[in-house]
Formats: structure tokens, C-alpha cells, sequence
């Protein structure tokens, strides 16, 4: 009897091929046999769940988005403090390095793509929004938006940066700086309340 085969696990498999192959080689030079290659798959499997590259490219895109947020999320869930959440979702890690790697290039092919530049708000909407409600319950009221908005833009500074030069900003660094920020915000650096949802 054949295997059957998920749709959603082998779309996030050739999803999670392409984000590798783009942290390694850049969009320019991703082709599909690469990404099926990488997968482990045929070119036509890969033809067979996604219409072009274009399409892969973006579920690579959305992957990795998802997979940032997901570190985060876990770790504001177990109750660690927010500069560790904050920490769990910058680039420590091979995975966590590939990821913010995809979204430095993400980052530049939105502002050459309406498609592109439509998932990029949205990701940015919902990083914003999960940071406004963080730093909410942090200081035991409504925040300005601003507060968020600088921690989100020292986070993806970080993760720019550390994802480009790893030896120059080791976890420690990206640690100081994170407490610095949210100590000119006033914020409370020492674990959450416990049970949050997001």
C-alpha cells in the first residue's frame, strides 16, 4: 500500500529546504532542482505543491517568520523574562542565525515585490502587536506605541547584525544591549507573570 503522504508536512519540508537554501546561496541563485535537492524530493514534487518559485520563496519566507515567533512565544509561555524572550527569538543558534538570514533577504525583496511587501507588513503588524501587549503587561498598563516600536527596531537591529557578523555579537552583547533598551523604556527586566498568552 502507498505511503500517504501529508500535504501540510511536505510543504513546510520543501518550505524549510528553501529557507535554507536562501540563508545559504540568496534568492538570485535558488532554483527549484536546488530546493528539491535539499528536500530530498524530485523537481516535480516540489512543482506538484507550489506553482513557481515565486511561491516557494514566499512559503520559505512565511516559515521562517512563523519559526521566530514560535521561539518567542515559548519562551514569554515559560515564564522567562522578556530579555530572554527577546534573546530566544535573535539569531543564538544555527537555526535561529538561517532564519534571521532569510528575513535580511525577505527584507530587501519586499521593496522590489507588492507580494512580498504585503506578507513583510503583516509579519511586522504582528511582531508590533505581540510587543505592545508584552510591554503592556510588563508595565501594568497601555504603553506608547513608540516603546514598542523601538524595542521591535533594537531587535531587528540585533538580529541584522548578528546574523551578518555572529563573532562580533554573541548572546552576552545582544543581552546588554537588549537590558539597556528596556531600562530607558523603564521596563522591568525580571520574569513575567506566568501562564501568558499571545
Amino acid at each position: 500500500m502507498p505511503r500517504i503522504v501529508d500535504r501540510v508536512e511536505r510543504r513546510t519540508a520543501i518550505a524549510a529546504a528553501a529557507a535554507d537554501a536562501i540563508a545559504d546561496e540568496g534568492i538570485e541563485a535558488v532554483t527549484m532542482k536546488g530546493i528539491a535537492d535539499r528536500a530530498g524530493v524530485t523537481t516535480g514534487a516540489v512543482t506538484h505543491y507550489f506553482d513557481d518559485k515565486d511561491e516557494v520563496i514566499l512559503a520559505a519566507l512565511l516559515f521562517v517568520d512563523t519559526a521566530m515567533r514560535v521561539r518567542l512565544d515559548v519562551a514569554l509561555e515559560r515564564s522567562q523574562s522578556l530579555v530572554d524572550a527577546l534573546l530566544a527569538a535573535l539569531p543564538n543558534d544555527p537555526a535561529s542565525r538561517r532564519d534571521w538570514r532569510v528575513w535580511r533577504v525577505f527584507t530587501d525583496a519586499a521593496s522590489r515585490s507588492e507580494l512580498l511587501m504585503s506578507h513583510y507588513r503583516a509579519a511586522n503588524t504582528t511582531w508590533l502587536n505581540t510587543a505592545t501587549h508584552v510591554l503592556a503587561e510588563q508595565l501594568g498598563g497601555e504603553p506608547d506605541r513608540r516603546d514598542a516600536q523601538l524595542v521591535v527596531a533594537v531587535v531587528d537591529s540585533i538580529g541584522d547584525t548578528a546574523s551578518a557578523d555572529p563573532t562580533s555579537w554573541p548572546e552576552e552583547r545582544q543581552r546588554q544591549v537588549i537590558e539597556h533598551c528596556l531600562d530607558r523604556l523603564d521596563v522591568a527586566v525580571v520574569p513575567p507573570s506566568a501562564g501568558r498568552g499571545l
